[in-house]
């Protein structure tokens, strides 16, 4: 496990507005057009709300519907860093913000369901992930996941982890990377940023950020993957929870950090990449042969010796 300095948290980067990701099912590839197009024009928007309470519905499961999630994460970032390209005022529409409602809805009964249902023991993926970036990690396992701490860190990346990404010859672009992540990536950060901005800024536990600085899924395991290499790393310590619903946010939030390290590790020990195969990893050159070592590796293991 890394050893973290106890040095004070480090001054955010500046802020840019993110890229519009590929849209990954109807309510995102709707979403994208509404908020692309000039503000208050009907008929777009005024069905939207619409169309997001049927999805919801017929999702099987938001914790992994890549097109909701994507949608509401594109909607927190829209309220946060802004987003290429489309009109500032679409934050303050009355329609985009009953449906970031729903869907923020439906994704915290989702994660109570989890919780009471399983609880929050052996939820011990971000552990594992940390031990293993610390120590075990290949060269292109560590790219892979500086991509992924890059979408968890969205609006509030570190300069450690700039330093990190351009060292690995990365793009820090605010979400230049949300194409190429899985869904639970999204999720963490969709969690995140929920129960931050639900939070009551002047009772919020030292260390967890205010309402539009979250703190940020997975740091631990940044924090590992920055010092190899050679990056100083710096995180907060981790507060108690003092009433049952700091506990949820806790829980709730482990929960969904789980199933994103968890993924990252699972993909990596069947020698596949934790990255979702789209265009962007075909056209970056870090990613691309970072993927295809992953691959690899696992037939140079298969060969015998000699």
């Amino acid at each position: 496990m890394t050893t973290l300095s106890a040095a004070p948290a480090p001054r955010l980067a500046a802020r840019e507005p993110m890229a519009i990701p590929t849209p990954r099912g109807p309510v995102s590839a709707a979403l994208v057009a509404v908020i692309t197009g000039p503000v208050g024009q009907p008929p777009i928007v005024s069905s939207f709300d619409a169309q997001v309470e049927r999805a919801v519905i017929n999702s099987r499961d938001i914790l992994v519907d890549d097109d909701l999630q994507l949608a509401l994460f594109v909607l927190h970032a829209l309220a946060d860093t802004g987003i290429e390209h489309v009109d500032a005022r679409w934050a303050d529409d009355g329609i985009l913000r009953d449906v970031r409602s729903t869907l923020e809805s439906a994704l915290d009964e989702a994660l109570r369901d989890q919780l009471e249902r399983r609880g929050a023991r052996d939820l011990d993926g971000v552990e594992k992930l940390e031990a293993f970036l610390a120590e075990e990690a290949t060269e292109a396992e560590l790219d892979e996941f500086l991509a992924i701490a890059a979408v968890t860190a969205q609006g509030v990346m570190a300069p450690e982890l700039v330093t990190a990404l351009q060292r690995a010859g990365l793009d820090c672009g605010t979400g230049h990377y949300v194409d190429a992540v899985d869904v639970r990536v999204l999720t963490a950060r969709t969690t995140a940023t929920m129960y931050a901005a639900t939070a009551p800024a002047r009772r919020r536990p030292r260390g967890e950020g205010s309402a539009t600085e979250p703190a940020v899924p997975l740091a631990l395991c940044i924090a590992a993957a920055e010092l190899r290499l050679g990056v100083p790393a710096v995180a907060a310590p981790q507060p108690a929870a003092r009433t049952e619903a700091r506990k949820l946010v806790r829980d709730a939030r482990r929960l969904a950090e789980h199933a994103a390290a968890a993924h990252a590790l699972d993909a990596w020990m069947h020698a596949e990449s934790a990255l979702r195969p789209c265009d962007l990893i075909d056209e970056d050159r870090v990613l691309s042969a970072a993927a295809l070592a992953v691959r690899e590796a696992e037939v140079s293991q298969l060969e015998p010796a000699g």
